[in-house]
């Protein structure tokens, strides 16, 4: 046994990836003599857990089919040249199929395209009766696509309560434990799983209507680095098999759940074991779901979709791989970060995600606005007298507060310096945080640089190209036209603002992207064009139960923009539904309706033979699949989602804008660079004097943004599943 398969044993058989079924070709010896015999039939042969070109950890899910005729006893199966036909057993369904978790792949942990292996199943009898499938296996601390990990990185496996780390890229032993549902509404530790039964302990309905004891097996371990947690209903007994396998309190499906934020930490993180079940997890599990969640889907560790799309891809391979069957479907869920995640994931790697929930969305983690918010508050203090509440929110085009949240919370994400934001604990780890000035070559704690696989390094540095650019950008446009603010405020705030330095601290100029950095953003999907059957192909529950709050950075205007980009790449937006609401209305019971309706949705699309399509989603909508708001007595009033501010929705939650868009940005507001057009005093509905006008030209020598044509850079996705650095 190898030491990749001792290990992958140790941590109950590590691995995750995209239950995509990749069809192998045949390879047919010709008949010798001439003669005109037909070739013997081909074998089907499938991996149902990943990929064949991205299994990771060892192992894999094998289902080999065999051709008519052929007797099942018949069927020889190697790896390598070594028999594995004893690793896979008969099914009834397919007919004539064998199937099995097939270990011990080779594995070259140096190489960053993995090993190759070959699989060939042929007929005892018949030689020539041969089919070959060609596999590639990947470390199961990854990674597989996203390119090299950061470094340092700093583990965190003994705050997970899994022990010492067993390597340098972390990883634990596996961990398996039992708890209950209390009658108190809490989950407790089963110390004897298989032992007499808690007095307290209460039993659940599934949603296929499954009373079962309400027992909960949490498995944890390490994939891609990142700590994961894997909860299921169980009931355990005495002599139980010896390989494990859900009972029926499972129903066959999958919740992933992605969590907040948005940071560039240089360490493992922690999610303890409440993260998988409290009350976030009751809503799913109750309800008869498999639940998941990983440290590396917290947007707060690294906000890198392209290593959170290949965590997950590596560890729905770990479930179909420990589980025995691919699930019926897999959807997301979570806010903020997590929302973050579900879109770009689904966008980056089609078919890991079937439907997806996410609340207080973004659309990406690079959103000029949360930087542009500091650049305008320096404005604002500078003349406290001059810049009201009613002015600032005039040019922010947020509700009140917003962009002091923006600047308080998340604008720091960009400082290289910000060593509170690398998350580093080793002493010697935290002197190796970048200074400009004593250690130039250091760590970099920004988010740019967790992503710098995607966007590139500036030229004879380690430091990652930045997309971000004011260049030619009015704020305040629409502000001004409205007479909300005067001519020379105008002038003042753009004359102003500033930009920021290459390493994140503010400054008087502007900022331009580094060259090169916008061609990857957009090319690589940091920038979420919402294009391609990834998120055309999907249902998306777009909700909230904010939008009575002040200050929160999470706007509701932000559900539209993603509607926009939505409608913009596909000409219609209704495979998505938008729910509002106002804090009287509970979350987790927001969360609960929205799972019940995606259930029925993603069970009327599975039943439907027809190949995905927008089409197909959007007619296999169940009752209740529409836009709504709940107003503050929680009424829900059905009303499709916009900005029209006499619409019922809005009267109760009015709706807001955002810098870029007073700027003069679309709805989209995907542009990160804007194109330049001379200044054309036509655009403005206010009278200028001779020497505002001359004014306005030196705040603008090359010229103003013209909105009315896509960013400059702004080229298509190119592709998905992508293999980083990109060529």
């Amino acid at each position: 046994m190898t030491a990749t398969s001792e290990r992958r044993r140790r941590q109950a058989g590590p691995c995750a990836a995209l239950a995509a079924l990749c069809l192998c070709s045949a390879m047919l010896l010709a008949a010798c003599g001439g003669h005109d015999d037909p070739a013997p039939a081909a074998f089907e042969v499938k991996t149902l857990s990943s990929r064949p070109d991205m299994v990771s950890g060892g192992d894999t899910l094998l289902q080999v089919r065999a051709p008519e005729g052929v007797a099942l006893d018949k069927v020889r199966v190697s790896l390598n040249g070594k028999d594995v036909t004893s690793q896979l057993t008969a099914r009834d369904e397919p007919s004539r199929t064998l199937r099995g978790l097939v270990s011990g792949l080779t594995e070259d942990a140096g190489s960053p395209t993995g090993s190759s292996n070959s699989v060939v199943v042929t007929n005892a009898d018949v030689s020539a009766q041969r089919t070959e499938l060609k596999l590639v296996n990947y470390p199961i601390a990854g990674p597989i696509l996203s390119g090299p990990h950061i470094t340092p990185y700093e583990c965190r496996t003994v705050q997970n309560g899994l022990g010492n780390p067993l390597d340098g890229n972390c990883s634990a032993t596996t961990q398996v434990v039992w708890y209950y549902r209390t009658a108190a509404g809490t989950f407790a530790p089963l110390a004897d799983p298989t032992g007499p039964r808690p007095a307290d302990l209460v039993n659940t309905t599934t949603n296929e209507g499954r009373t079962v004891p309400y027992i909960v097996r949490v498995e944890s371990g390490t994939i891609n680095r990142g700590v994961y947690r894997l909860a299921v209903l169980d009931n355990p007994v005495k002599d139980g098999p010896a390989t494990w396998k859900p009972g029926p309190g499972w129903n066959r499906k999958l919740v992933a759940f992605f969590d907040c934020c948005g940071s560039a930490q240089y360490n493992q993180g922690v999610h303890p074991i409440s993260s998988i079940l409290g009350d976030l997890g009751h809503v799913p599990l109750s309800r008869g779901f498999a639940f998941v969640n990983s440290t590396e889907l917290w947007n707060n560790q690294h906000a890198n979709p392209h290593l959170q799309g290949e965590t997950l891809m590596m560890i729905k391979e770990h479930v179909i791989e420990a589980f025995g069957e691919v699930p019926k479907w897999t959807a997301g869920s979570g806010g903020s970060g997590g929302a973050i995640q579900q879109y770009l994931i689904a966008q980056l790697y089609p078919g890991l995600l079937d439907g997806i929930q996410p609340i207080v969305s973004f659309p990406e983690s690079l959103m000029p606005e949360v930087m542009e918010c500091r650049l305008l508050n320096n404005v604002y203090k500078a003349a406290p007298a001059v810049w009201t509440t009613e002015k600032q929110n005039a040019v922010n085009g947020f509700n009140t507060n917003t962009c002091t949240s923006w600047d308080l919370s998340f604008a720091s994400i960009i400082k290289s310096d910000n060593a509170a934001g690398c998350g580093l604990l080793e002493p010697a780890n935290q002197a190796k945080v970048f200074n400009r000035a004593t250690n130039p070559a250091g760590i970099r704690c920004d988010f740019f640089q967790t992503n710098v696989n995607l966007l590139g390094t500036r030229p004879g540095t380690q430091e990652a190209r930045r997309p971000i650019d004011n260049i030619g950008i009015q704020y305040g446009l629409a502000a001004l036209n409205r007479g909300a603010i005067t001519v020379q405020e105008f002038l003042d705030l753009n004359e102003q603002v500033g930009g920021y330095d290459p390493d994140g601290n503010t400054r008087a100029a502007r900022m331009q992207a580094d060259a090169g950095a916008l061609e990857a953003t957009y090319s690589g999907g940091f920038k979420n064009s919402f294009t391609g059957a990834g998120l055309s192909n999907i249902p998306i529950i777009t909700q909230r139960n904010n939008a009575d709050a002040v200050g929160d950075i999470h706007d509701t205007t932000q559900d539209l923009i993603i509607r926009a980009r939505l409608q913009r790449a596909n000409g219609r937006s209704d495979n998505q539904i938008i729910w509002t609401a106002g804090s009287t209305l509970n979350l987790l019971t927001m969360m609960g309706s929205s799972l019940d309706l995606l259930n029925a949705w993603l069970d009327n699309i599975a039943a439907d033979a027809a190949p995905a399509s927008i089409d197909k989603v959007v007619r296999n909508k169940p009752a209740g699949a529409k836009d709504a708001c709940w107003d503050k007595a929680n009424a829900r009033i059905v009303e499709t989602a916009s900005l029209d501010p006499a619409a019922q929705c809005n009267k109760v939650y009015p709706r807001f804008g955002t810098p870029r868009m007073v700027a003069g940005a679309p709805l989209t507001n995907d542009v990160l660079k804007c194109q330049l057009k001379p200044v054309d005093m036509a655009d403005y509905a206010v009278p200028f004097s001779d020497a505002d006008k001359a004014r306005l030209g030196g705040i603008f020598p090359a010229g103003v943004c013209d909105w009315s044509k896509a960013g400059a850079g702004q080229v298509p996705l190119k592709g998905t599943y992508l293999r980083l650095p990109l060529d």
